[in-house]
């Protein structure tokens, strides 16, 4: 392609296009499931929905230790904090400033194919009407977390078609990991899945990702990041450590 027919390509589709996947930093807020509908528990779930809106809401009220992305865009809006038509590709990051103070932040590294704003409705998403959509693909997406986490949880959008399912996955500080089943995108109308994994102060979340056998799109991505643990806790840790090492040489 010569650079005038170039030049013509991107006059057509609008420089916006061409550039507008990027890191962006956002704002949480404190409550999920604005849209009053009914939710439906994943198996293996460590917290049902009722337990898991009340610990965010502590945790962004009162703690200022976790909140809530709900991918809602600023169409006028002050509360809906994320950019018209975000996109945000694989290698790039979302900065999400937590708590009602604001003042501490959780950046999600994402690895894969990216994410964007996924338009649909209220009678899908679980806030609003925009929500969390897949980039290009439906291949697994895994997020690395700058701060580890006590607790994520995710609400499957409401897509009409059961055979579109979604698996929330976790990796543990040691390595192990853990994952939820049975969700999908196609239960009764005004209901939804909600996946949600937890971990420990001692052995918290570092990354989890989100699996589909189709597209699937996500709403309200909830977590609350786990405490620094005492030293003496972490005196403890070590000297496991190191008897575990002494029992190995012998």
């Amino acid at each position: 392609m010569n650079r005038i027919a170039l030049l013509a390509c991107i006059g057509s589709f609008g420089l916006t296009q061409l550039a507008s996947a990027a890191s962006i930093t956002v704002n949480t807020v404190g409550v999920v499931n604005t849209n009053g509908h009914t939710i439906l528990e994943s198996t293996g779930n460590s917290l049902n929905y009722s337990t898991f809106a009340s610990t965010i809401g502590t945790a962004f009220t009162t703690n200022n230790t976790g909140g809530v992305l709900n991918f809602d865009t600023n169409f006028g809006n002050p509360t809906n904090t994320f950019p018209v038509n975000f996109s945000v590709n694989g290698g790039e990051t979302i900065t999400a400033n937590y708590g009602a103070s604001l003042a501490n932040s959780e950046v999600l590294t994402i690895s894969g194919s990216g994410i964007n704003q996924g338009a649909f409705n209220s009678a899908e998403a679980t806030s609003s009407s925009t929500a969390l959509g897949l980039q290009g693909d439906a291949n697994t997406r895994t997020f690395t977390l700058s701060k580890p986490l006590l607790n994520i949880g995710i609400f499957v959008g409401n897509r009409g078609d059961s055979s579109r399912t979604s698996v929330l996955s976790v990796t543990y500080k040691d390595l192990t990991t853990a994952s939820t089943s049975g969700a999908n995108a196609g239960p009764a109308a005004g209901s939804n899945y909600f996946e949600d994994l937890a971990g420990t102060a001692l052995n918290p979340i570092v990354s989890f990702s989100i699996a589909q056998n189709n597209f699937v799109r996500y709403d309200d991505l909830a977590f609350v990041v786990a405490p620094v643990p005492e030293p003496a806790s972490l005196s403890v840790l070590g000297l496991g450590a190191v008897a575990a090492l002494r029992r190995k040489r012998r």
